[in-house]
């Protein structure tokens, strides 16, 4: 016989035993003592020896079975359950693992837009030493550069002779070149009823620069259109067709200065000292731009001496760009570029680290839009100009805020 039919059998004693054992339990509650050992001795005795009552008390479907059929082995459900649970921890990971990483990357995003903010915005030239450096190479220029103030014409470019055949230019044609800025400085607004916001800043300009060694004229739509009608006709269809009145704006700026001489600013350029011994009295000077993605100059700080031949040249390339969609190709920053390159004649840039440093942080003062590129394009590429940003009053003449006020708050061009 088999260990496993001993294990059977003994396991079937067990049972037995422990069923009688609890029938006569219950037969004692209700019965005499006597009674109970009786029936107790008379059950030992038939479960020895009566192999039927064995097999009577248990079910069929017992009898034969191995002890480990006893312990329950895992079915279908189960080990579906246990796959389960194995894909959910594994999702959980995957879960964990990306936050973790998506967390580490933002974490070094801000840390490389940290160190390119202090990288770009360094001064790895001293402002005061810029200062000075150019204010000698200022003053050296009035022996090295020899002005030929005769207006080129090239016959390619309609305008150029348009340009030489204006009343402005006939007038003053046989009278010498003044090699001086004239102590006028134009700002303008659309009408007479400056802002707020930029009273503040201009009235910086009326106390650095007093009267009456300095005159302040306010340009508006109405007395630029006049400016140009009367003294540059030719240019006064295209100066009409401008989509945009900030073409309009940035046209007649270029005129006023060619007509007058002086010092141009925008309303949001704000003077932080005198600075007229810094610009050069022999040639056009326009201020450095910080930034690497538009433009090398900007129009927002310009000085000229009077009828400077150099705006003749810009004014060829202002009617050649007239249909230019882009208001900084057209009439803006990147035209000036443009007639730097243009133009046979002298001009000068001012450097930025003196004249227009990087407003980071100013973030009430312009569009959303203009905050994302001088915020976050700013730091992600690492720029050559060392314009440096305003953390110091260091030889620092002025401050453009940059409000960009020929945009709507939604980005659209006025």
């Amino acid at each position: 016989m088999s260990p496993n039919s001993y294990l059977t059998r003994g396991l079937k004693h067990r049972r037995m035993r422990e069923y009688l054992s609890a029938t006569s339990s219950s037969t004692t509650l209700s019965s005499s003592p006597s009674e109970s050992l009786s029936l107790s001795s008379s059950s030992s005795s038939s479960s020895i020896s009566s192999p039927s009552l064995e097999y009577a008390s248990f079910p069929q479907q017992d009898m034969g079975k191995p002890l480990l059929s006893f312990i329950r082995k895992p079915g279908k459900v189960q080990r579906k359950l246990k796959a389960g649970n194995i894909v959910t921890w594994f999702l959980k990971l995957l879960l964990n693992l990306a936050v973790y990483l998506f967390g580490l990357a933002i974490v070094s995003f801000l840390s490389y837009l940290f160190c390119m903010s202090l990288y770009n915005g360094r001064s790895v030239r001293d402002p005061c030493m810029v200062a000075q450096g150019s204010k000698d190479k200022i003053y050296q220029s009035l022996t090295d550069v020899k002005r030929d103030i005769t207006i080129q014409t090239n016959l390619t470019h309609v305008a150029t002779v348009e340009v030489a055949k204006s009343p402005s230019i006939i007038d003053v044609a046989g009278s010498p070149f003044r090699e001086e800025v004239p102590k006028i400085i134009h700002q303008q607004w659309k009408n007479e009823t400056v802002p707020k916001k930029f009273m503040k800043w201009r009235r910086k300009w009326l106390n650095m620069y007093p009267k009456p060694e300095y005159t302040h004229m306010l340009w508006t739509d109405k007395n630029g259109r006049q400016l140009i009608k009367e003294h540059y006709p030719w240019f006064l269809e295209t100066y009409d067709g401008y989509k945009h009145n900030i073409n309009r704006a940035d046209a007649a700026r270029y005129f006023i200065l060619h007509y007058y001489g002086g010092i141009y600013a925008d309303l949001d350029y704000e003077a932080q000292s005198n600075f007229y011994e810094f610009l050069p009295p022999n040639q056009v000077a326009m201020v450095e731009s910080p930034y690497y993605w538009n433009e090398k100059t900007q129009n927002c700080l310009m000085s000229s001496p009077k009828h400077d031949p150099f705006w003749v040249d810009l004014f060829a390339v202002l009617m050649k760009n007239a249909e230019r969609e882009e208001v900084l190709e057209a009439t803006g920053p990147i035209l000036l570029d443009q007639a730097m390159e243009y133009s046979v004649h002298p001009s000068y840039i001012l450097p930025c680290e003196n004249f227009q440093r990087v407003p980071l942080g100013e973030y009430d003062q312009t569009l959303w839009t203009t905050i994302y590129d001088r915020e976050i394009m700013f730091r992600l590429k690492p720029i050559s100009k060392n314009c440096g940003y305003y953390s110091n009053d260091q030889c620092h003449f002025g401050r453009h805020h940059n409000t960009v006020s020929y945009r709507t708050t939604t980005g659209k061009v006025l």
